[in-house]
Parts: C-alpha cells; structure tokens; sequence
C-alpha cells in the first residue's frame, strides 16, 4: 500500500468528509477521490515517501505547493503530474467554500517499477522541464489540459457501478492502469506536431482559455484560429498533441463537464443544456449519454439534486 495516504494522515475532520473514499488498487497503488465543498481551507499533506502522483482535477480550484512556494494553480479540466520526494514534497490546499471533485491515484516507485519499464520522471523533465524546479531533491509538479479520455476514466474512477466487492475492485484496477496508460501516452508523445514557435504556444495556451471562458459559443476552428492568430492547421495539431482531440471534440468535452456540475447542484436539464450552448435538447442528451454513459436526468438524480 502507499505509504501515509490522504486519509490516513488526515488530522482534520474537514478534510475526512471532503474524502469521498478512500482504496487500495493494488499492492502500492491507492485510489483517492475528493469530492465536497469544505468549510475551511484544508491541506491534503504529501505522501512523505517517493510516490507518483495521477490527479485529474474535474471540479474546483486548488492550490499546489512545494516546501519552496506555489507550483500550480491548476483549473478544472486538468491533468496534474506528481513526483513526490522522500527528502521534499508538496501540498494540495482546497480553498474554503468551493466546490472540489478530485480523483487521485498514487503509485509507490516499486509499484511504477513493477508495471513499467517507461522513464516517468526523465519523461516528466523532457516535457515539462521549463516547469520544473531547479532544486534537485524537489517534488516535481506540473500540469496540462487532461485529455477527453482521461476525464472520462476520472469521472468513472469516482462512481461505484458494481455491488459485488471483488468485481468493483477488479473493475476499478482496469480503469486506474488505464489511466496510467494514457499518462504515459501523454509523456511518451511530442507536445507539439509541427512543433510551435514561443509565440504560438502562447496563442495555442489562449485558445484553451477562450474556450474555457467561453465555452457557451459557437467555435468553429477557423474563427478560434482567428480570434487567437494561428493558422487552423497548427490549431488544430496544437489541440491534438495537447489534449488528444479537435478544436470541436475539447469544445464538447469542456461544455459537458460544465453541464455536469450544473445538474449535480439542481438545476434543471432544459436550462444546463442552453446555458451551455446546446439549442437542442434531443442533441444535448445524445452528447452526454456518449460522455458520462447516463441521460442527463438520470445523472441529476443520482447525485441527489432535488427534483
């Protein structure tokens, strides 16, 4: 098992109820899933041992520190890589009164050895060396857009779909190393194909956060491309080392998680799906069927929204 996991080290109380729950994978490997609003600013203390750390961030907006200072301030939809030191580590802090929906897994180096051969960390240091701290005993911490794939295993990760014990721990095994393999995928491909200019990774990184602004609009690729000055092909290639997906894919993806939140707090199907620029119902819950593999009511009911 990992050694000193969140819920194990947790002194606050705060911080047991933000826990949804708590499992061991397998041998080394534990699933973490924080979900809740908190009343308090909590601290999810690091692991205290060499640990790497898969964190999909679907809800919320917290914050990561080193022993040296802030490291990210990842948004919802992303992806946050950690490597945790023996000798250094890093904290998660959930700001109080925000809604926070994490899913956390933890690998020991034993079990990462175990399973892999990949160079996760050399990996990490080749992709997002610019990131990285300078200090050679440091928590490595970094974070991206989290692919359609990876929060789709997210949300899964954080359900309970099987009553048997034994098949709901199979089940969630399956799903946690195929995370891991999509995080690899990730390390192991180019960020950019053709590779971009300083400038144009600063316009592509703008083309996220137009979309994340303003994810109720209408965005073909041509009038992102546009609005952000890059050419549609190195858009559209931008996207796909990035996240995996079109310019249209992401769109979707991001306006389906928004709807998410939304019906998870009450609100009423026909008004999530305007309000996040379907302007058809029957289209709307098409998309979210294929995305989270349930209608939009039955979704708002399960997560115990009034009716």
């Amino acid at each position: 098992m990992v050694a000193r996991d969140p819920a194990h080290r947790a002194g606050d109380a705060g911080l047991g109820k933000t826990i949804a729950f708590v499992t061991r994978v397998d041998e080394g490997i534990s699933l973490a899933v924080l979900r809740g609003r908190p009343d308090a600013e909590l601290t999810v203390p690091a692991p205290g041992t060499q640990v790497f750390a898969i964190q999909v961030l679907l809800t919320g907006t917290p914050r990561f520190e080193s022993d040296r200072g802030t490291v990210c301030r990842p948004r919802a939809g992303s992806l946050v890589l950690s490597q945790y030191s023996d000798v250094l580590g890093a904290q998660v802090h959930l700001p109080a009164r925000r809604d926070v929906h994490i899913v956390d897994l933890r690998l020991s180096a034993d079990a990462l050895r175990r399973l892999t051969s990949f160079p996760v960390t050399d990996r990490l240091m080749a992709r997002f060396g610019s990131d990285a701290p300078s200090h050679p005993h440091a928590a490595l911490v970094v974070s991206c857009q989290a692919s359609h794939a990876m929060l789709q295993l997210a949300y899964s990760l954080s359900s309970t779909p099987l009553a048997d014990p034994d098949a709901l721990a199979l089940w969630r095994r399956a799903r946690a190393y195929e995370l891991l393999a999509h995080v690899i995928d990730l390390l192991a491909t180019p960020v950019f194909s053709p590779a971009l200019t300083a400038i144009e990774n600063e316009r592509l990184l703008r083309a996220f956060a137009v979309l994340e602004e303003r994810f109720n609009e209408a965005w073909p690729a041509l009038r992102l491309a546009r609005a952000v000055g890059l050419p549609e092909k190195k858009l559209q290639s931008g996207f796909r080392a990035r996240v995996g997906t079109s310019v249209h894919a992401h769109l979707r993806a991001l306006r389906l998680r928004h709807a998410a939140q939304r019906l998870a707090s009450g609100a009423s199907v026909t008004d999530v799906a305007f309000d996040v620029g379907y302007d058809n119902l029957s289209h709307f819950g098409k998309a979210f069927r294929a995305h989270f593999g349930v209608l939009p009511s039955d979704y708002r009911s399960q997560r115990g929204a009034p009716h």
